[in-house]
């Protein structure tokens, strides 16, 4: 009787398996990388989730950061929202606007998320901040969703949205529980305009008349909202799609039209010369948007670079490359607009035009480059750029490397190059991971008088001093 052979455990033959089994394994990565590359659908579902999952490690310890007393609009607005909660109320921030402690506001919108936070979850600014940080990333998921729906290569539109997800100019307004009004502008204002390229593509008029109340909602929430007929028109022109020009036009004209009451709405229900007086230290010559929007056209983050030099009322702006990763980072924007010049004109176009748009709305009324949270918007448009300038680039370079032998080596070098782009942002974003017992205990506990007012609904008054533990007000010295 022969009995079957034993298996080889060790010795060449063995070896000569594990080999041919590591090369099956590499042979389908690669076959998986290419299929991937060439349908990019196919993933479709997963992103999605891969970047939500993304945003909340990134934006993690920003829930726990509690509420911003050194500057408390968090406190105030949060407060005078939690304040009204009959219909008639509500409906006073639609139709005459409301005052934000020292200054008319009317951004009804904003207020009414803040409202339903309030019932969702009560005074645990935790809450808000987690709020803010999944609207930033429908933002983010937007930016892929319109720069793919205008003519990008999928994976660059997806890469796009990743580097909207992390880059560092947004930290402010998903920090700041105030940063909401940014945020949920945002959402409205993109999803918008997505609409109306689905409508101009060949969708229904629903679509149109969707992408007309986005538009509108994102007034509502923040002004720079009602410039979205701006984008429109530039997109409409450069954009291919179904419809014919005439028919681009009255489009636009629809979404413009509607946005009409918004505006007389804004503007009269409060007397302008009494607004004037009352946002007086907001108010800023149409020259300082102009500036600064020349700045961060051609620098992705002219704040850091960027500084006034005024001489006998001239001002220039002077360059200080005080930090070297700064520099290369211009460098390395420069040169990505030259690579979208040469290979996707349209969509350098389009996040120029973005920029331009979302600085130029409200320059007489709340624009202040001493807050970064403006920065907000128009910096999806750099993000934008950004993506998709460093997927040209990863498309070049991999194009490049016939000589380093198999698909999967070249592409495991292009994602390494990538992932280092992503990792250069995030740490600028200079978070300090929260404690347990911080996590626990849902980050810093709000003041006791968090959601009170002095003098209850209607026009609430607020005793400052009421925010701070005695001792802990700004300016306060010790005794």
């Amino acid at each position: 009787m022969r009995w079957p052979a034993e298996p080889k455990t060790c010795g060449r033959g063995n070896f000569s398996t594990m080999r041919e089994r590591l090369c099956g394994i590499v042979a389908g990565i690669e076959g998986l990388t290419r299929s991937l590359l060439a349908e990019p659908e196919r993933a479709r579902a997963a992103y999605p989730a891969l970047l939500l999952l993304l945003a909340v490690i990134v934006w993690f310890p920003s829930l726990f950061a509690g509420l911003d007393l050194a500057n408390p609009d968090d406190f105030y607005h949060i407060t005078q929202a939690a304040l009204h909660h009959t219909p008639e109320d509500v409906a006073g921030w639609f139709t005459r606007g409301y005052w934000a402690y020292t200054h008319f506001e009317y951004r009804p919108l904003t207020r009414l998320s803040l409202l339903v936070n309030w019932w969702v979850a009560g005074p645990r600014p935790w809450a808000y901040h987690l709020g803010n940080v999944l609207l930033h990333f429908l933002c983010a998921w937007l930016v892929a969703a319109l720069a793919a729906r205008t003519g990008a290569p999928v994976w660059a539109a997806r890469l796009a949205g990743v580097v909207a997800a992390v880059f560092p100019p947004g930290k402010m307004a998903v920090d700041w529980i105030n940063g909401r009004q940014d945020l949920l502008c945002g959402v409205f204002l993109l999803a918008g305009v997505h609409l109306y390229l689905g409508w101009m593509q060949g969708r229904s008029g629903w679509h149109l008349a969707a992408a007309t109340a986005c538009v509108l909602l994102s007034a509502l929430a923040k002004e720079p909202g009602a410039v979205a007929p701006l984008f429109l028109a530039t997109a409409a022109a450069v954009v291919p799609g179904r419809r014919s020009a005439m028919q681009r036009v009255l489009g636009v004209a629809v979404i413009a039209v509607a946005l009409l009451p918004y505006l007389w709405m804004r503007l009269h229900a409060w007397p302008m010369a009494e607004y004037a007086q009352q946002n007086a230290p907001q108010l800023r010559p149409l020259s300082v948007s102009v500036t600064w929007l020349f700045k961060d056209v051609v620098c992705p983050r002219a704040y850091e670079v960027v500084r006034e030099w005024r001489s006998q009322g001239a001002s220039l702006p002077i360059y200080l490359w005080t930090d070297p990763r700064i520099l290369l980072e211009h460098i390395a924007f420069w040169a990505g607009l030259a690579i979208l010049l040469a290979r996707q004109r349209r969509q350098l176009a389009l996040g120029i035009t973005w920029q331009v748009a979302l600085y130029l709305p409200v320059h007489d009324l709340y624009w202040n480059p001493a807050f970064k949270h403006y920065r907000y918007l128009p910096h999806l448009g750099t993000a934008w750029l950004v993506g998709l300038a460093a997927w040209e680039l990863a498309a070049w370079s991999a194009s490049k490397m016939h000589s380093w032998g198999r698909p999967l080596v070249r592409w495991s070098v292009v994602a390494m190059g990538l992932a280092l782009l992503l990792w250069y942002y995030i740490g600028q974003l200079d978070y300090r991971w929260p404690s347990r017992q911080m996590v626990r205990q849902g980050g810093p506990k709000p003041p006791a008088t968090f959601g009170r007012s002095l003098t209850g609904p209607g026009r609430p008054q607020f005793d400052e001093g009421s925010i701070y533990p005695p001792g802990e007000r700004p300016g306060d010295t010790e005794p």
